[in-house]
């Protein structure tokens, strides 16, 4: 071989190995370009309940069997007012209520005016008893008559009233409206309760509410029941949830409108954390607020905001 010819061969074999290392690296390339991240957008978790619980009646308070963290079942005694006064008062009008001696007297008064009837319409049919006294008889049997009407209408009457006692005596608790927890209790043991302050607040955790918003070009492509999903702060695991409202009213001043998520939670973590919820593909990236009036969703007085009683 010529070296001419060697320095062909060098040159080709160089180039041949100048392109299968230019393929073998894009490919490389290729292989560790990074993956597009999920659009998501934040949101906080919210009770499914929030129960402020109160009396609507002035009393002492005589009993708190629980404390504030606790958790409590649906119908578990929270909070119980001195009620032996109204009890004696329910114990007295159930006593009467129950009672048929009115009754008895009034049907008893009503043969006895009978038996007189009969001897005068007697007396009369012999010429003994004059028209008077037979009529004054009848109507007396009428009127004994009339009384037993109204001692059975009374008995109903205090059957009611029994009834309505009894409401009241049971209005002087306060039992957990759901399977949850005592967040706050604003009253202690012989504290007079105020009506129209409440005593307490119960939450219920599980399932709980996930809240975020979105602008309404994005917002309005989403379905109530519409599954989506939801991982916390820090954590790497997403756990599915479900849509469940969208505001009816969205705010015409940022174009953002208030979504609510329901999320099972039977760990029975806390809410008011920050969470992210991933977005369908077909929403792309969330859009961000107009920047003049994004502090307006982002107060805990946002338009539409109902609360999560």
């Amino acid at each position: 071989m010529t070296k001419k010819n060697a320095s062909r061969t060098r040159t080709a074999a160089a180039c041949f190995a100048l392109s299968a290392l230019l393929v073998g690296g894009s490919g490389l390339f290729a292989q560790q370009a990074p993956t597009q991240p999920d659009a998501t957008v934040s949101g906080i978790t919210k009770p499914s309940v929030h129960a402020k619980l109160g009396l609507n009646q002035l009393g002492v308070v005589l009993d708190l069997p629980v404390k504030e963290g606790d958790h409590v079942t649906k119908g578990q005694l929270l909070l119980q007012q001195d009620a032996r006064q109204e009890q004696a008062a329910l114990e007295a009008m159930e006593l009467e209520a129950n009672s048929n001696v009115r009754i008895e007297a009034s049907k008893a008064d009503a043969d006895v005016k009978r038996i007189q009837l009969k001897r005068y319409q007697d007396l009369a049919a012999k010429g003994s008893s004059n028209p008077s006294e037979v009529e004054e008889a009848q109507v007396k049997v009428v009127y004994a008559d009339a009384q037993t009407k109204l001692a059975e209408l009374e008995q109903q009457q205090n059957k009611l009233k029994a009834k309505g006692q009894a409401v009241k005596v049971e209005q002087m608790k306060i039992t957990s409206p759901v399977d949850g927890f005592v967040e706050s209790i604003d009253v202690s043991v012989g504290e007079v309760t105020d009506p129209q302050r409440p005593c307490m607040s119960v939450v219920q955790n599980d399932p709980l509410w996930v809240e975020f918003y979105l602008p309404t070009t994005q917002s309005l492509k989403l379905k109530v029941g519409q599954p989506m999903d939801v991982k916390y702060d820090g954590e790497q695991q997403w756990s599915p949830a479900k849509l469940i409202y969208r505001a009816p009213v969205a705010d015409a001043a940022s174009g953002m409108q208030k979504l609510r998520l329901e999320l099972k939670n039977a760990e029975n973590k806390d809410t008011g954390l920050q969470v992210q919820v991933k977005l369908p593909a077909e929403l792309g990236p969330a859009a961000a607020p107009n920047p003049a009036n994004a502090a307006a969703t982002a107060s805990p007085a946002a338009p539409g905001d109902a609360g999560t009683r």
